[in-house]
């Protein structure tokens, strides 16, 4: 009932449709008593010679017209029941997905996506199914189960019922004990199943690599393998599920068996009539619904509690160092002041960046270099308050990052990611992604810019071409450049590209860098690049190359030129090679 409890919430929201259920089922279950009143009746009757054949028809046609109304009730509960669960699946899952869209990527660090995809749609499902079949298994068992038991009472004999109903207690018993079970074996389970989700994630994301090593049989080998074990902790799942028919139906043979024992006694000591025991007889069999309801309902619970726990780990997430939503608004970011101290990975040993101070100016460029793994990605994500910085600070205007509102920081910020990533549709919608309204001429303009208006003029239907998973049906200079694009699109003061331009050749790429200076100044944007080819930052502002995690050198190209360090070095090797 735990599940229950924390989902209060909802059933509040929903109690019209919940009460409305409650009604029906109770009137339904009253009606289902009828019958086996009505059968009896007519036994003792006929028995006694007491019967016409119109009363025997008139009692027929009673239940005939009970079953129909019956029948009625039970559409509309339905319709109640499952409307008011439904709407549970839409509201969990955008949850769920707004949790999952304010963490940041130390979250990302520790959750798979398979895990998250399998907690979304498999864990989701049975908390719904507990809100629907679960609720109806509980109300339903409950008001069957006692109005069952206050019939036999009531209308046969309570020393028989008491007699009838006892291996009820003993079931009960070994059912919360199986139940128990059943939680841990499931948790077990559904990690598994997450594990599974993971690796055809992977396999489905990496298959032309997995093509291209010929490694087909050993991707089919670990997946057969991690099946296998899904199936394994399912089989025992289902090992523990089998165990609560078995008991139920011993105990209901159990209960007729006392009930037969016990009625005869009666009858031959005239406390009960034949009639009167074939009414106890049906009421107990009509009990056999309310147990199997009980022990299914038990099953559901169980499993939906390991769901919701899952569910609610998501939801509820919050990390430690987390990045602060923020308060402030700022009007113009004039400047950039970066000031870190000390900045680890919270997942990484050996990956930090410490004593790093500059000022990046409005409508300026920096360019960033170095060698690889010196830092230059996490900075720039750092700047993008991906992460919490522990000592130190980025200031814009004045104020701590930490402090400005994130949906503001975020639409200052424009970004080209290292890896480009695309999205399973057309161009247009891709390059339109940060700007959903932007007319086609804008999007063709912004195409220009990036250099891939022609390249896409050529595509089958143009700006309309489908380009497939992750943009499969494009080279990976096309990619880039659509992202360039895309970043071009969004009105943003700060303008920051990851290595954009490492699949495009030397000549696309010095238009683009043209391209970029006009329309930065032009729109008077802050521009920032990470790249590997200095002959790019040649007309930059100011220029940091990183190394180990700190500032190594620091000037205009022509200043770090005379330095005769890394970046003298390797300006003149890249020269020499072209």
């Amino acid at each position: 009932m735990e599940l229950l409890k924390e989902l209060k919430w909802f059933f509040f929201q929903e109690w019209k449709k919940y009460i409305g259920t409650f009604l029906i089922l109770t009137i339904i279950t009253l009606l289902q008593l009828l019958p086996s009143k009505i059968t009896g009746s007519t036994i003792d009757l006929i028995l006694n010679h007491q019967s016409s054949t119109s009363q025997i028809l008139l009692n027929i046609s009673k239940i005939i017209s009970i079953s129909i109304i019956i029948y009625i009730l039970k559409y509309f509960w339905r319709i109640l029941l499952f409307s008011a669960s439904n709407q549970l699946t839409s509201q969990l899952r955008i949850k769920f997905c707004s949790s999952l869209l304010k963490q940041d990527a130390t979250f990302y660090s520790k959750h798979r996506i398979g895990d998250l995809i399998s907690r979304a749609t498999s864990d989701i499902d049975r908390i719904v199914f507990s809100t629907g079949e679960g609720i109806l298994t509980i109300v339903d068992s409950v008001i069957s189960g006692c109005s069952i038991i206050v019939m036999m009472c009531a209308q046969t004999n309570w020393k028989l019922s008491l007699f009838a109903l006892i291996p009820m207690p003993i079931m009960a018993v070994m059912m919360q004990r199986y139940g128990k079970l059943l939680y841990k074996n499931f948790q077990k389970s559904q990690k598994y199943f997450s594990f599974l989700n993971n690796q055809t994630q992977d396999s489905l994301s990496n298959i032309h690599m997995i093509r291209n090593f010929g490694l087909e049989k050993l991707e089919t080998k670990k997946f057969s393998s991690l099946a296998f074990k899904v199936g394994q902790k399912n089989l025992q799942v289902s090992k523990i599920d089998a165990q609560f028919d078995p008991i139920i139906h011993l105990s209901i043979a159990l209960s007729n068996l006392f009930a037969i024992l016990g009625g005869s006694f009666l009858i031959t000591q005239k406390q009960l009539t034949f009639g009167q025991l074939t009414s106890f007889i049906l009421y107990l069999g009509s009990m056999i619904w309310p147990i199997l309801a009980f022990a299914w309902m038990f099953n559901i619970l169980e499993r939906s509690k390991v769901s919701w726990q899952r569910i609610k780990k998501i939801i509820n997430y919050t990390n430690k160092k987390n990045t602060p939503i923020g308060s402030i608004n700022i009007n113009d970011p004039l400047n950039l002041y970066i000031n870190i101290k000390k900045f680890s990975f919270p997942f990484r040993k050996n990956n930090s960046l410490y004593n790093i101070k500059f000022i990046i100016s409005n409508n300026t460029t920096l360019g960033i270099c170095g060698p690889t793994g010196s830092g230059k990605t996490t900075l720039i994500r750092l700047i993008q308050k991906h992460f919490f910085i522990s000592k130190g600070q980025i200031k814009c205007c004045q104020h701590d990052i930490n402090h400005i509102k994130l949906k503001q920081w975020r639409s200052i910020v424009s970004v080209v990611n290292q890896t480009p990533f695309l999205f399973s549709t057309n161009v247009l919608n891709n390059i339109a992604f940060g700007k959903p309204d932007a007319t086609f001429q804008e999007i063709k303009h912004v195409a220009k810019l990036a250099c891939i208006h022609e390249d896409i003029k050529k595509l089958p239907q143009g700006y309309y071409t489908q380009i497939g998973e992750k943009g499969i049906k494009l080279s990976g200079g096309q990619k880039q450049r659509i992202t360039i694009a895309r970043a071009f699109l969004i009105s943003s003061k700060i303008f920051i590209l990851d290595d954009p331009l490492s699949a495009v050749d030397h000549d696309t790429e010095k238009k683009i860098i043209k391209n970029i200076h006009k329309y930065t100044k032009k729109n008077n944007i802050t521009t920032i690049v990470v790249t590997h080819r200095l002959s790019i930052l040649e007309k930059f502002n100011n220029i940091i190359v990183l190394k180990n995690g700190t500032v190594l050198q620091q000037g205009s190209h022509a200043q770090l030129l005379l330095q005769k360090n890394w970046y003298s070095r390797m300006y003149n090797y890249q020269k020499f090679k072209q």
